[in-house]
């Protein structure tokens, strides 16, 4: 399963629905970008220290998945496919 920073964020907060989805998985991955983004965050957060526990923990059993020249093309290809549609990978 590959977390995003929603996923992060709720799984901090103890989300019982969330903590119970992570533990049927079989590996948990972090993109490297998803994990700066977060860290940029706790950095500006008054519970940084217990956030940035946190996270080293989470850290411990997950993969971290870092961008490579393949993930550009798909990133590529997949905002243009979203572009063609008249959407963005922002849109909700």
């Amino acid at each position: 399963m590959i977390l995003d920073g929603n996923a992060l964020s709720t799984t901090a907060d103890n989300d019982p629905g969330v903590g119970a989805f992570l533990a049927r998985a079989d590996v948990v991955a972090i993109p490297v970008i998803v994990l700066g983004e977060y860290r940029y965050g706790i950095a500006q957060s008054r519970r940084r220290d217990n956030y940035e526990q946190w996270l080293q923990g989470l850290l411990n059993d997950c993969m971290v998945l870092d961008v490579n020249e393949p993930t550009t093309r798909f990133y590529a290809e997949i905002n243009l496919e979203l572009k063609r549609a008249g959407q963005t990978h922002s849109d909700k």
